[in-house]
């Protein structure tokens, strides 16, 4: 081995280190994918981000949820069912436009820095490259953001409602909560590959969010069905065995759906990225 070889190999294992991964060999349609995952993980868990993202959500969900529990003019029933809608309305609409904020720079950014180049120049597929933030970043919402606050919300909710929550049926809805983060998430990595700069990201999915909120009285019902937007009403219905329109299952379906297609279409886009 000669020394400038011997010196390429030592400079390739200090930038590995620095974006926090490993020298590895892997090849194939995911090869990589651990090694990025790991990397992903790492700057999620092995930073200040868990915690101020825990800290974040429970300031803001269990915070609204808990001043509206405390009110003493509503009946113990009405107060619970207006509680748990408040918890799911805020959890899918408010977590969603974080993660919108929070991911507009993770595919972005890594292109604008060039170590998105760098990644690829290696052993990693870009298949691998966009799942492993997917599953990164879906996690870590999923704990931090919906069951942490989740569990503080039933111990809560416990101590100052005489109604007792039915678990299963609230399970159900933080289901519907973390389907509707992963809307977002997919939503916003997908933009990432089209774009190259953070604005048009951040400003899409944003727009998409306040759209569902401001003006969902205005959008025809066949459009509306097809979108998450019906995700907060469903997810408090079923939760209280309120009565819900025979539909109410298409918009779950369809969201599932375009959470597919626009996993599809990034690693679509990513492949043909140029570096």
């Amino acid at each position: 081995m000669t020394i400038q070889s011997k010196s390429a190999i030592e400079q390739e294992a200090i930038q590995a280190a620095r974006t926090g991964l490993v020298i590895a060999k892997e090849r194939g349609m995911l090869g990589g994918f651990g090694n990025m995952l790991r990397k992903e993980l790492g700057q999620w868990w092995g930073t200040r981000t868990w915690w101020v993202q825990i800290l974040i959500w429970v300031l803001i969900l269990n915070g609204i949820s808990t001043i509206v529990a405390m009110t003493d003019s509503m009946a113990p029933n009405a107060l619970l069912a207006e509680v748990v809608q408040t918890f799911l309305a805020l959890g899918i609409a408010a977590v969603g436009m974080g993660t919108v904020i929070t991911v507009q720079g993770a595919i972005v950014g890594e292109k604008q820095l060039g170590t998105a180049a760098w990644v690829m120049s290696k052993p990693a597929s870009r298949a691998a490259f966009i799942l492993a933030k997917t599953l990164a970043y879906a996690s870590g919402y999923w704990i931090t953001a919906i069951i942490i606050p989740a569990i503080i919300f039933i111990i809560v909710t416990r101590q100052l409602i005489p109604v007792p929550l039915a678990m299963t049926p609230f399970l159900i809805g933080l289901g519907l909560m973390a389907l509707g983060q992963l809307f977002y998430l997919t939503l916003t990595l997908m933009l990432g590959t089209f774009f190259n700069s953070r604005g048009p990201v951040a400003g899409v999915g944003i727009a998409f969010i306040m759209t569902g909120l401001m003006l969902d009285s205005f959008i025809p019902f066949q459009v509306l069905i097809v979108t998450p937007w019906p995700l907060a009403d469903i997810a408090g219905g079923l939760t209280l065995g309120s009565d819900l329109p025979s539909v109410w299952p298409v918009p779950i379906i369809a969201t599932s759906i375009w959470i597919i297609v626009m996993t599809a279409l990034a690693l679509w886009r990513f492949g043909r990225e140029e570096f």
